[in-house]
């Protein structure tokens, strides 16, 4: 008798899926600890660290919305093979990098590969296990490890830059890249591949410009003077594109982006949190690096360690998150988890250049928790928000906002931090009784990360002093952070209903999707099964 059961595909294809999504979410936060590496080996300065940093999440966000679009026009496989071979060539590119804006176009070209390789990984689990049972532990389990991902990577970077330098972190890559690419030849069952629906191309370059723009003039405002044209130029091109996207969408037929969908009261508040959750709460660890390595003294391993606390916090929450939506309800929780957040992100402003290692910990944990209370609560709240046939696109622009928020967060706070940095350093030279067109040198030098030497100030004294400015700066940045996330947990528990459809009593919280995969890779994803498989 003939086995018409779905296919069932073995550990080498699940291995490689998995990996994919992996490696694409872990770089979200490797680079983090690499920071100072960079600095001292590409005389970086500091907004170009900034540039670093943001411009994968930057080319991530922009593109996400359109990457299942893409991977279901040349079959999950393929996209998934195309999208892990550009990634593995932007980590050559930044091994390679010998300054800073090559490592910024390489970063930025495994952003964009990320942007589709994570879609098709995901979709490609419907190929894997065409069986709803079989698919629903598979999608929670590919959820949870694009989390632990995401926590864990300050600790991997840390002890790659530990071993060997900041290189060894997109070294790492590569050979992750060519050890998938061999697994997904190998072992990815074959896939026809669809319509993918229709790719909207003035939203796409709309939705990466004005970021960008934006993000441009905020993070060069300091440097360049915020009346210098460029900046200007930067401000004003974003707000037009901005606005132009917003036209743009709400007229498509098919927008990369439901604009319209921001007319409910309940998935707009969802989508601010997320953005606050990007802004605010992500965009700390960054500066946290910078705490621990610049201002402390210690190593990018020990920065690593200095993560784990908020790691530990996400990773047990998030779950458990997930299963108290029904209980205490979906606003219960982003509300909490904000304001946790905020208590967090105020005791790490508290820290100066005389505080222990260790005094960062219990304020490191609550931020990990209030992102792991509040992230599956927000999700679950924005997909309740629309009807389930809009769940690929809902899940899609939550990610989005909370990827934009990071690259803004980057981008304000950094600005926020050089400016308290450099204002606080004047004072204290000006105590040593620097003055003129030494106290200017001294300042643009250290704001540019070259060597610091100031004519009748001692080297010792000199590093105390360029430490204290730097912790004044960086609680400037983390006090700001706190104000707009206990701001947003009131405006939160304002918009948001106390209870939902996230809250019924049948209904269960699902797994927060970790990356967006648009309607159409969902749709894709799922009718696929039963097409007969061939070359994609």
């Amino acid at each position: 008798m003939p086995d018409n059961s779905p296919p069932r595909h073995g550990a080498g294809a699940i291995v490689a899926v998995f990996g994919a999504a992996f490696l694409a979410m872990v770089d979200l936060s490797i680079s983090a600890v690499a920071m100072p590496a960079i600095r001292d080996d590409l005389h970086a300065s500091l907004s170009g660290l900034q540039w670093i940093f943001d411009c994968y999440t930057l080319a991530f966000a922009g593109l996400l919305m359109v990457g299942g679009t893409i991977s279901d026009r040349l079959g999950h496989r393929t996209g998934l093979i195309a999208s892990t071979a550009l990634f593995t060539l932007g980590s050559v590119v930044c091994v390679a990098a010998d300054g800073v804006w090559l490592l910024i176009v390489g970063r930025s070209v495994q952003g964009a590969a990320a942007a589709m390789l994570v879609p098709a990984s995901m979709a490609m689990i419907s190929r894997l296990a065409p069986e709803p049972e079989r698919k629903a532990k598979l999608l929670g389990a590919w959820g949870g490890l694009s989390g632990v991902a995401i926590a864990l990577g300050p600790l991997l970077g840390g002890w790659f830059v530990h071993l060997s330098g900041w290189r060894l972190i997109f070294g790492f890559n590569i050979a992750a890249g060519v050890l998938l690419l061999v697994l997904i030849l190998a072992a990815a069952p074959k896939v026809v591949p669809g319509e993918g629906g229709s790719l909207d191309v003035p939203g796409l370059v709309l939705g990466v410009l004005w970021p960008t723009a934006l993000a441009y003039s905020l993070i060069e405002g300091h440097a360049q003077g915020w009346s210098a044209p460029g900046v200007l130029a930067g401000f004003v091109v974003g707000a037009l594109a901005l606005a132009v996207f917003v036209v743009v969408e709400v007229r498509a037929e098919h927008p990369m982006m439901p604009v319209r969908s921001f007319t409910s009261r309940v998935f707009a508040a969802s989508n601010l949190v997320a953005a606050v959750l990007g802004f605010a709460l992500s965009a700390a660890y960054y500066f946290l690096s910078l705490y621990i390595q610049q201002v402390l003294g210690h190593d990018a391993l020990d920065a690593g360690f200095g993560f784990l606390p908020g790691a530990l916090g996400l990773m047990f929450c998030a779950p458990l998150a997930g299963k108290l939506v029904k209980q205490v309800g979906a606003r219960s929780l982003i509300t909490g988890g904000l304001l946790l957040g905020a208590v967090g992100l105020f005791g790490l402003s508290t820290l100066g250049a005389d505080s222990g290692y260790w005094a960062s910990w219990w304020a490191v944990a609550l931020v990990g928790v209030g992102l792991g209370l509040a992230l599956p609560a927000n999700t679950t709240q924005a997909l309740t928000s629309l009807p389930p046939e809009r769940a690929g696109a809902a899940s899609g622009t939550v990610e989005t906002s909370m990827q934009l928020g990071t690259v803004l967060g980057i981008a304000v706070l950094g600005t926020v931090q050089a400016t308290g940095f450099t204002g606080d350093l004047r004072d204290r030279l000006r105590g040593e009784s620097v003055t003129g067109h030494a106290l200017d040198r001294a300042v643009d030098d250290a704001t540019a990360s070259r060597p610091l030497r100031v004519p009748g100030v001692a080297a010792d004294r000199l590093h105390d002093l360029v430490a204290g400015a730097f912790a004044h700066g960086l609680h400037l940045a983390f006090f700001t952070a706190f104000a707009v996330s206990a701001a947003t947990g009131v405006i939160a528990f304002a918009l948001l209903p106390r209870r939902s459809a996230a809250d019924g009593p049948d209904a269960e919280a699902p797994e927060p999707p970790k990356v967006a995969v648009d309607a159409g890779a969902d749709t894709g994803a799922d009718t696929g099964a039963d097409t007969p498989n061939r070359d994609g």
